[in-house]
């Protein structure tokens, strides 16, 4: 039997081409929260739907499991994976279990490369959206201000906060400009984000959002199987 694999922290987020501060991240986990290194959802019609998603959860005290899962349409030569292993942490040194091959982790990264091109497209579409939204804000605002300074110069203004939202229309909302992850308060992908399974009764992180997040791998795969 070959001897379990061994790496450092550090090594483990290069090689997936994550920040090195994520490894405080990890460390700060409690039982059971998740480290999300990315996850994507695509329709692939028929209420059914395509996935890429990679994070690092907290089992118990020392103890963790890797995920990566993948989906997603993309090339033909890109096969359909998943792939989950535990690992124990020490001293900053990640002792996988002995299941655990060089070509697990491989694929592991693999995923974790693939899920870094969806979120560079991702951030420029988060960006701009988020530039449109902040000024459409400004906009509104600045037509409120002049607005109300007109309404308010009348000798009996009635109801003119009602007569102004009827004028120029409701406040804009994050959800106004095409990016999910804009709408929904999330960095894109998820990207570096923790969230725990405990959570799931708080609106920020409701059932839509895990599913995004955090599937069910084999139910993922059946979706894509029966989707063909």
């Amino acid at each position: 039997m070959s001897p379990s694999i061994e790496m450092t922290l550090l090594e483990f987020f290069k090689r997936a081409r994550r920040p090195l501060y994520y490894k405080s991240k990890l460390n700060q986990l409690r039982n059971h929260e998740v480290l999300s290194l990315g996850g994507v959802r695509q329709s692939i019609g028929q209420r059914r739907f395509a996935y890429g998603q990679a994070y690092l959860k907290k089992l118990t005290k020392g103890q963790y499991t890797f995920v990566g899962l993948w989906t997603l349409p993309s090339k033909p030569e890109r096969q359909d994976c998943w792939i989950q292993g535990t690992f124990t942490l020490s001293k900053g040194v990640m002792h996988f279990e002995s299941s655990v091959t060089i070509a697990h982790l491989h694929g592991f990264f693999k995923v974790c490369r693939y899920l870094g091109v969806h979120k560079r497209a991702c951030v420029t579409r988060y960006h701009r959206a988020s530039e449109a939204y902040r000024q459409a804000q400004r906009q509104w605002e600045q037509q409120w201000e002049d607005s109300e300074n007109e309404y308010t110069t009348h000798l009996e203004p009635e109801d003119f906060s009602y007569t102004l939202s009827i004028r120029i229309g409701p406040r804009p909302s994050r959800s106004d400009f095409g990016c999910w992850f804009l709408a929904h308060e999330h960095s894109p992908l998820f990207d570096g984000e923790v969230m725990s399974f405990h959570n799931l009764n708080l609106d920020r992180v409701d059932f839509d959002t895990h599913d995004r997040m955090v599937t069910p791998p084999r139910s993922a795969l059946i979706q894509k199987r029966e989707g063909r």
